[in-house]
Parts: C-alpha cells; structure tokens; sequence
C-alpha cells in the first residue's frame, strides 16, 4: 500500500507541473518597432540617407544612423550598395520581416537629404 501510495504522489506531481509556469510580468512586443521619443513615428514623412541592400522579401535601406529599413518598392533599376535619399511615408505595418518600412514617394541623390 505504502509503494502505491508513493507512486501515486509521484506521479501527481510529475502531471501537474506539465506546463511552464506562467510569469505576472507583461512580455514585450516581438515585433520591432520605432523607439518612442523624439524620432520619426509612423505616419511621418521622412527623408533619409543610405545604402541600398536585398533581403528576402523586401529591399532594404541601411540609413546612416544605424537603422535598416524595408522598402514598400523594389527599385530594380539601382543596384546593392547604391548610395541614395529616400523620401517616403514610415509605414503603420510592414508586410517584410524587417521593420520599419518606408512608403517610398521619391528617390534623390544622396546629396539631397539634411
């Protein structure tokens, strides 16, 4: 009786701890979003300088402050590493997996950006 009994208990506790246990803090956000504060929201025409690249899905404009953006166009007429302005609207959501993405309006030289 005494075995069953101890077998029983232990496989009470073995079924009750079958999931995680489950944490009061929030978690944060997986998808990447702009920084709050004093920088460019969504919404927000921009003009912003950079180098071009490829991923997967979208084209991609690595800005001079670090940041790397999604195009909403392809632009196949300028090649990977070109060097221009965008002038766009930063996207609500971005199809690509890359975020933030830039609704691009204009292309300039690189010359033309502040």
């Amino acid at each position: 009786m005494r075995v069953s009994w101890i077998l029983f208990t232990l496989w009470l506790a073995a079924i009750s701890r079958c999931d995680e246990p489950r944490s009061s803090d929030p978690k944060p956000d997986p998808s990447p979003t702009l920084a709050p504060g004093p920088g460019p929201h969504p919404g927000d025409f921009v003009r912003i300088r950079g180098i071009l690249g490829e991923d997967v899905d979208c084209r991609l404009l690595s800005a001079e402050d670090g940041v790397t953006y999604s195009l909403n166009v392809r632009l196949g007429r300028y090649a990977n590493g070109s060097r221009i302005c965008v002038h766009g609207t930063l996207a609500e959501v971005s199809p690509c997996m890359t975020s933030p993405m830039i609704e691009v309006q204009s292309l300039k030289p690189p010359s033309a950006c502040p």
